[in-house]
């Protein structure tokens, strides 16, 4: 029996215009009659993955930054896994010789060293926040940025839980990724092939979702788990319930997962959970 359906977000939850569809929400909502818990697993952080939940009406726990941070409905965190100064330091003297952004995600939002011209023209050309191309413009997408340099920005007390490293050639991530994933402590995963995200090997979303689920009383094989990109692996790999690809996943994820759904634009979460969880022939099982 299911009793916690955990989802990623971009590609998955939302669709490509970043909204959750009626049909998602009615079949989230449904979850709650049978009070099955239902949990949001993304690399976004927390107001991004609030503000789309919210304009839908649906109050939940996320799981955001991959794992790096978790938050209950109310908005207070209840998990934390940042980046140390040192890790950081490490992972931009690594970088330095490649031509590529930073995204640093942050308690107070997101920073990059960027100067604006870079900034507008990659988010422009769909290199940065790809997956975001059709629900922001490059206005709103800047109003979500403090601009800064590296010596402020590691000499401030935030808290830095996840650095997305963009560049649009993915051969060139492919290199960087070989010097990334030799740091000890470091998990190195991706959402797209313009991008490479960087958490505390502890900030995983399967990790978190274990942890997460373990505190609630929840079982592995009592979780559904959904989602399309790389950075699902870590939770689609692991012995849950079910284990669902969205039919827009790449290949690698459609692999390790048990099952796939629709697309992201053809209400795949909601074709899951009313399969595996609503219908009467899952109730019948």
């Amino acid at each position: 029996m299911i009793r916690l359906v955990a989802s990623d977000m971009d590609g998955t939850l939302l669709n490509p215009w970043g909204k959750i569809s009626p049909l998602n929400v009615a079949a989230i909502k449904a979850l709650r009659q049978k009070n099955i818990n239902f949990v949001v697993c993304t690399g976004r952080g927390f107001a991004d993955a609030f503000t789309p939940l919210k304009e839908a009406g649906i109050s939940c726990d996320i799981i955001c930054m991959n794992g790096a941070a978790v938050f209950d409905s109310s908005g207070k965190q209840i998990r934390k896994q940042p980046m140390s100064r040192e890790q950081i330091r490490r992972i931009l003297d690594i970088c330095r010789s490649f031509p590529v952004l930073y995204d640093f995600m942050t308690e107070n939002g997101s920073y990059t060293t960027s100067d604006k011209e870079t900034f507008r023209k990659s988010f422009e050309d769909g290199t940065f926040l790809p997956m975001v191309s059709k629900e922001h413009t490059y206005e709103t997408i800047a109003q979500r940025f403090q601009f800064t340099t590296e010596e402020e920005l590691l000499s401030s007390a935030l808290d830095i839980y996840k650095m997305s490293v963009v560049h649009e050639n993915p051969e060139v991530l492919k290199h960087l990724r070989l010097f990334l994933e030799q740091e000890e402590e470091l998990s190195v995963a991706s959402s797209d092939s313009s991008n490479l995200e960087l958490t505390h090997i502890g900030a995983q979303k399967g990790a978190a979702l274990l942890e997460y689920a373990q505190n609630a009383g929840i079982r592995p094989r009592e979780i559904l788990a959904i989602g399309d990109s790389e950075n699902d692996l870590s939770m689609l790999k692991l012995p849950l319930g079910y284990t669902i690809a969205m039919e827009n996943a790449s290949e690698a994820v459609k692999r390790k997962a048990r099952l796939i759904t629709r697309s992201n634009s053809a209400d795949g979460v909601a074709a899951a959970i009313e399969a595996l969880i609503l219908s009467d022939a899952a109730a019948a099982g």
